[in-house]
């Protein structure tokens, strides 16, 4: 399959085109001199605008501005507005002047940018996730620069962003040939986003070998070797670090025609979509990957799946699909777009970092000034690419894949495709031949997996010649094969294909198998709306955990049970109530009396609080449903009810949104446990608004070798944890009481090795009231 410029394709009213004038709106109101600011200081220029602020301005400042520059490349070509150019230019001229001021090559925004880059090529690399030479993820920061430039040459065609690209990576090549090969692969355990994939996109748009030397030295053997292996060691893991070094591997694997690193590619795409991936096409909680086989943590977090893991998911899936087309890619790259990207602007403006996967929880969206998530900068991005796949072409063939509003133009054919209506929403694919080419030429239309019975197609009214029309099978050698109706005529002006959907209702389980089940109308997921109250932080400040929603989680106990057997039974207790509306009653299941559930598709799904998953249970087991429905929830109701604030160790935000200092220590992973350890110290600073905390509780990993630790708040011993010499790796837990008379505000809770040893490894340290 070949993709087509991203020019050709021009969306059409429907949601995807609100989706993507919103966020185009969201991209045009942000200040380019106060993106540029961070890059202005580090090069040493006076400040023309103060820089933004939360994450723009504590550690990862300048990381919005290549997203920036990608998201406007992209609106460019895909929008017929002038201003997102007009942006383009604006912020590569900026970047270009900071490069310019320095001299060497090296522009960007990280604090202390260029004395860092001398310590990490003198091999000061630190072992920990996301502190690489005592900043906070440089790599995965100074990526997007790269990204962003890249794309504005690709997107937007200019020279100079090229030129500045190519001396940023020149820069790069010169420091890291000084570093041998076991330095730079100890510098990978940091977070370094899509560094493989960009230089490798950089290669092939010069044609120069050394470009992709460079990106081969960022494939990381931590990951590559047991995916080479096809072994599944994820679990635990961060997920967005995981999945932006795998789209690397894919794309390198194009580049460099390395059919392993395209093997491992694909065995990692297809253990996260066939394991560890939600009914609406996000994975992960509070970041990380938990057990493929226990999900249970998904129904306890108000953390769920992070929108940036879908972000590059999607740029594997569409690279996998152009290389070998398959439905299984193809219909995973679909459900993550109409359900999650789609889902995750706000129609009024705002972006969504978390989609929590608990019953009765909802999302928090960033405000366009004050939020500058890693979600937010993706986001920019997002929104811009739903023309990428909708259309793809062999030859003189046009094959329709998604369905998806849109006008299709390839001048070189004369040909002009206009496609009306948008699935699950209209039930009429529609199109429109308002070009014709000269010769005759095939249009395939995919039919999809979840569309029931024999597709009728008519063209002008009445069936093609040789009804029913062909279908015709694509791909499938290693996958699964994908189904067209092939149309091949001499094509006139004003032409019209209309090929009606019936989409199925369908019902699945939580990947793991256990009983929760959610419902899917064709490829969009159906949720129940919640209540609209205690929506705290709904529209974000810019406070370092405003990402989360933090208001009150919604207790289990008394959620509708849905009664069957099996998920097909399930499926049948979904009734759609009218021909015009795309609502739908679900029937045989417990509810409180009087309430009646509707589901509608989650997409549509704002300000409010929802259900994309419901307990599942045969008739007969209710009350024990029920019963295990109070038992799971009970410890964790009790722990968000008494938390004041808490910090999972090991875990990269967290410990960031926390103030995390330290010396001599690192992260870890056990049996899919995040851990922090030291031979030397480590804090974090917690908040306590009101004063409320009366202990503060820590949990560790038993470790019959560890030394004492210290435990010490604002200045002052605590206590000290014991090692235990219990099953290695089991969860200890211990309360420390706090001094009564302790004032309201921040407090700093530092861990300290006693004697040489290492610590314990702390899993989790909480304030509790």
């Amino acid at each position: 399959m070949q993709s087509l410029p991203r020019s050709a394709v021009r969306l059409l009213p429907g949601p995807f085109l609100d989706a993507q004038a919103t966020a185009l709106d969201y991209l045009l109101s942000l200040d380019a001199d106060r993106l540029l600011a961070p890059l202005r200081r580090e090069a040493g220029l006076p400040p023309v605008a103060e820089s933004y602020g939360n994450w723009e301005s504590s550690g990862l400042d300048g990381h919005t501005i290549g997203h920036a520059l990608s998201g406007a490349a992209l609106m460019s070509t895909v929008t017929d507005d002038p201003r997102p150019m007009a942006m383009v230019d604006r912020l590569v001229q900026g970047v270009v002047e900071c490069q310019d001021a320095l001299g060497t090559g090296y522009v960007g925004g990280i604090p202390d940018g260029v004395r860092l880059w001398q310590r990490v090529a003198a091999g000061q690399v630190k072992r920990d996730s996301f502190e690489l030479g005592g900043a906070w993820v440089p790599w995965y920061n100074l990526h997007k620069l790269f990204a962003g430039l890249l794309d504005a040459y690709r997107h937007a065609g200019s020279e100079l962003a090229l030129t500045a690209v190519r001396r940023l990576a020149d820069w790069w090549d010169q420091v890291a040939a000084g570093m041998d090969d076991d330095t730079h692969e100890a510098m990978l355990r940091t977070e370094f986003g899509g560094m493989c994939e960009v230089l490798a996109d950089l290669a092939d748009v010069t044609g120069m070998d050394r470009y992709a030397a460079l990106a081969r030295r960022f494939l990381d053997q931590s990951l590559l070797r047991p995916l080479r292996e096809h072994r599944d060691v994820l679990d635990g893991m961060h997920a967005n670090t995981q999945i932006a070094k795998v789209v690397g591997y894919q794309r390198l694997g194009e580049v460099a025609r390395d059919p392993g690193l395209r093997d491992a590619a694909r065995f990692f795409w297809q253990t996260m979509t066939r394991h560890r991936t939600f009914s609406f096409g996000g994975n992960s909680v509070r970041e990380h990957l938990h057990p493929r086989d226990d999900f249970s943590s998904a129904l306890e977090s108000p953390e769920g799946p992070e929108t940036c893991n879908t972000y590059n998911m999607l740029k594997l899936s569409r690279t996998l699909f152009l290389e070998r087309p398959d439905a299984e890619v193809l219909d995973h790259y679909e459900r993550a777009t109409v359900n999650h990207i789609l889902s995750s602007v706000h129609p009024k403006g705002g972006l969504v970092y978390f989609t929590p996967v608990r019953p009765g929880h909802y999302r928090v969206v960033s405000t366009p000034q004050n939020c500058f998530w890693c979600c937010v900068g993706t986001g920019l991005e997002n929104h811009a690419k739903y023309g990428e796949l909708v259309y793809t072409t062999e030859g003189d063939d046009v094959f329709v894949n998604l369905f998806i509003a849109s006008r299709l133009s390839r001048p070189e054919q004369n040909l002009v495709l206009e496609q009306a209506g948008t699935a699950p929403y209209d039930d009429e694919v529609r199109l429109v031949v308002r070009g014709a080419p000269a010769t005759p030429m095939a249009i395939h239309i995919r039919v999809p997996g979840w569309h029931e019975g024999t597709p009728h197609v008519h063209i002008n009214g009445a069936p093609p010649e040789g009804d029913p029309a062909p279908l015709t099978t694509h791909g499938g050698a290693d996958g699964q094969p994908l189904t067209y109706v092939r149309l091949e005529r001499q094509w006139r002006e004003g032409d019209t294909v209309t090929m009606r959907l019936r989409p199925r209702i369908s019902a699945e389980l939580l990947p793991d198998g256990s009983p929760w089940v959610s419902f899917r109308y064709g490829p969009s997921v159906l949720a129940a709306e919640g209540d609209r109250a205690d929506l705290v932080g709904l529209f974000a400040d810019d406070s370092r955990m405003g990402h989360v929603a933090s208001g009150p989680l919604r207790p289990l106990e008394h959620l509708p049970v849905v009664l069957a057997r099996s998920t097909s039974d399930a499926a049948v207790g979904v009734r759609r109530l009218a021909p015009d509306r795309l609502a739908f009653a679900l029937d045989h299941v417990d509810a409180q009396a009087g309430e009646s559930i509707t589901l509608v598709p989650f997409a549509g799904i704002h300000d409010s609080r929802y259900h994309l998953y419901f307990p599942l249970a045969e008739p007969e087991r209710l009350q024990e449903r029920r019963a295990e429905l109070r038992a799971a929830d009970e410890a964790t109701l009790t722990l968000h009810d008494r938390t004041v604030d808490a910090v999972a160790a090991g875990e990269q935000q967290p410990e960031t949104d926390h103030s995390f200092e330290g010396q001599d220590t690192w992260s870890g992973l056990t049996d899919g446990l995040r851990w922090r350890a030291a031979t030397g110290w480590w804090s974090y600073r917690l908040t306590d608004p009101d004063g409320t905390a009366t202990g503060l509780q820590v949990i560790h990993l038993s470790d019959g070798g560890a030394s004492p630790t210290r435990v010490l708040v604002d200045g002052h011993a605590l206590g000290t944890l014991t090692p235990s010499a219990g099953p290695e790796g089991q969860e200890l837990s211990q309360v420390f009481p706090l001094d009564a008379d302790r004032p309201a505000g921040p407090v700093e809770v530092r861990f300290e090795a006693v004697g040489p040893a290492t610590t314990i490894r702390l899993r989790e340290v909480r304030l509790m009231r």
